[in-house]
């Protein structure tokens, strides 16, 4: 007579980490300016600000949203390396500038991606099913 045992999901699910994302106000921010100043230019101040924080909460929002955060992560990637390399710009030895442009590349990458595994894997998580296993066991 055969046994059926059933085992069921073991691991916990991960839990987001709300204040993670919240890096990506800096670059936010920065973007918003000439996003605003390409499309209304002619706004007054607070029209202005009253846009510009708009962007910012949706750029946010969206670091929060599952799929739709790679736009502001590369987004974000591409600011943030921008304003730390002109950091690096008074170096003067070019070899050494150049390793220190790709460190923090390769640093502002690995944040981005986190932000983007933070905002996925909860997703991922509850579109697979529940994973039950059932072994038949013959003796």
């Amino acid at each position: 007579m055969a046994k059926y045992y059933v085992q069921t999901k073991t691991t916990s699910n991960y839990q987001k980490k709300y204040g993670f994302p919240l890096i990506n106000i800096i670059p936010a921010i920065v973007w918003s300016i000439p996003l605003h100043q390409k499309l209304f230019p002619d706004a007054n101040f607070w029209v202005t600000l009253g846009m510009c924080g708009l962007f910012v909460l949706v750029y946010v929002f969206l670091s929060f949203s599952p799929v739709i955060s790679a736009i502001p992560c590369i987004a974000s990637v591409v600011m943030l390396t921008a304003m730390f390399w002109a950091l690096v710009d008074w170096i003067d030895n070019s070899v050494i500038k150049i390793i220190i442009k790709i460190i923090i590349l390769a640093i502002a990458v690995f944040i981005e991606l986190g932000i983007f595994a933070n905002a996925l894997v909860p997703w991922l998580e509850k579109k697979a099913a529940n994973d039950i296993k059932v072994i038949k066991v013959e003796e």
